[in-house]
């Protein structure tokens, strides 16, 4: 490295010589021991030399990099110092063409901090804090922890986390990164973006820069040994390059049928939009005790919608259903009866009724005249005679029968089977609720909760069970839902009408 110098035991005064040195950091200076023995040879051995790396910006050139961050004399620079750079970068072939981005590995050169020889410094001895080895357990402990929770969450999402083996990343100026996967954990998302978790916060800013340079699907996620799950996560999903990620409080809503509105710690839109989506919007919510968990039919359905719900941790599942126990109920209309819809509320709120009735509305006496009128639906409640028609009768006899005491509730023409089921429980004089029915999926706070809504009517029946009839298709896991909130459901169909 010093072609000038041919006999090492002649130097003369204003004489410079460069002598690689351990620089790095800088406060790490050569002992007189290890450079005596170092220099036996004469120099440093160049496999031991220390580099940095620099990432080419717009506008720069070589010379002007290296005289900017080394006082390295011009003739030495030209003459030495350029083919050294040469040969530790094999990808320079021309030392006048650089370009923005690219790393070159330049040899350190701070022949300045040797000013005077150099003295064996007298040994001191270090201090050592003493940790218990109750205290080192205890931590190894926490990190394995931590990193079990990370892999078990992003192993449901679909995503590869690897903490075992090695990873090796390979470095554009020559060389290679070594990393233990169970301290530097690995995250592979499918969107291509690789993350290498640091786990205790160990990787020096430096490497971190090194690899993020080389390789631009490459993240460093540094945590700190304070963090725990909900802060590492934050950590991760912040790097992890998701369309959108919504944390605790914000909705993510479904509409259709039923609406459902979703939310959790976080909710994790891999994508914009909704077509030509593989990967699956996933709802994460961290809870205490197994009564937060999500109902198995509420994520199955939800699954099919392509929404992966992960609570964490899983806890044991709960005992199976017992057999002869339906995991759904629902009620159905007859359709071989008259009049399905109003014969089935009126059997289910246990009104007695009788169907197609001749009805004595007026006798004259002697005077020979008599009226009779076909009811389509009757029934006394609450000493009243009440009708319910279907056939249409005329206004006349309509007006008519009130004026005998009679009830009636037309519903010729009636179409909207919400309406007619509105329409006969007021007929009875049965308490109803018409409003859309709002359920939430856990046993949590709503902040961190999946909400459906279904619209439909509620009621109960003869028995004091409640029953929530609704016109919109209803699948059978949210039947089994129901079910478990305490209501049996009432299909309508668009055939009850007739």
């Amino acid at each position: 490295m010093n072609k000038s110098l041919t006999n090492l035991d002649l130097i003369h005064p204003g004489q410079t010589i460069l002598i690689p040195l351990d620089i790095t950091p800088v406060s790490k200076y050569v002992e007189a021991g290890d450079f005596a023995r170092e220099s036996i040879t004469g120099v440093f051995s160049l496999k031991e030399m220390d580099f940095e790396s620099y990432v080419v910006r717009p506008g720069n050139t070589l010379t002007r990099i290296i005289q900017s961050k080394y006082n390295i004399p011009t003739e030495y620079l030209y003459n030495e110092y350029l083919r050294l750079v040469q040969k530790f970068n094999p990808t320079l072939k021309n030392l006048d063409l650089i370009y923005p981005n690219q790393v070159i590995r330049l040899p350190i050169y701070s022949p300045e901090i040797v000013r005077m020889p150099i003295k064996a410094k007298p040994q001191k001895i270090k201090k050592i804090k003493t940790v218990s080895k109750e205290t080192k357990i205890s931590a190894a402990k926490d990190t394995v922890s931590l990193r079990k929770k990370l892999g078990d969450i992003f192993n449901q999402m679909g995503e590869e986390w690897i903490d075992t083996g090695e990873h090796f990343i390979p470095l554009s100026s020559g060389g290679q990164i070594n990393l233990k996967a169970d301290t530097f954990p690995a995250l592979n998302l499918r969107s291509g973006i690789r993350l290498i978790i640091d786990i205790n916060n160990q990787l020096p800013e430096d490497i971190c820069r090194l690899i993020e340079a080389d390789w631009e699907d490459y993240r460093i996620v540094p945590l700190a040994n304070s963090d725990n799950l909900t802060a590492a996560m934050d950590k991760i999903l912040a790097a992890s390059n998701y369309y959108k990620i919504l944390k605790s409080g914000k909705q993510f809503t479904v509409g259709g049928d039923i609406d459902i509105s979703i939310a959790g710690d976080w909710v994790i839109i891999p994508h914009r939009g909704k077509r030509d989506i593989t990967d699956k919007i996933a709802v994460i919510t961290l809870i205490n005790n197994p009564s937060e968990r999500t109902p198995g039919m509420v994520r199955a359905y939800l699954e099919k919608l392509g929404i992966k719900v992960i609570d964490y941790p899983g806890f044991p599942a709960l005992a199976p259903v017992k057999e002869g126990v339906p995991t759904q109920k629902k009620i159905t209309i007859e359709e071989n009866t008259d009049f399905p819809l109003p014969t089935l509320l009126l059997n289910l709120t246990g009104q007695p009724f009788s169907s197609q009735v001749r009805i004595p509305v007026y006798k004259g006496g002697g005077s020979g005249f008599d009226l009779i009128i076909n009811g389509d639906l009757f029934f006394s409640r609450k000493g009243k005679d009440c009708i319910i028609d279907f056939t249409g009768l005329p206004p006349d006899i309509v007006s008519l029968l009130r004026k005998h005491q009679f009830f009636v509730l037309s519903l010729a023409g009636e179409k909207d089977l919400n309406r007619m089921t509105e329409r006969i429980l007021d007929f009875l004089g049965l308490p109803f609720d018409s409003r859309p029915h709002r359920f939430l999926a856990a046993a949590r706070d709503d902040t961190r909760n999946i909400t459906l809504t279904i619209p439909g009517i509620s009621f109960h029946d003869q028995e004091g069970k409640k029953i929530l009839a609704t016109d919109k298709k209803t699948p059978q896991e949210i039947v089994s839902f129901l079910n478990q909130k305490g209501y049996n459901l009432l299909e309508l169909s668009q055939q009850e009408s007739q």
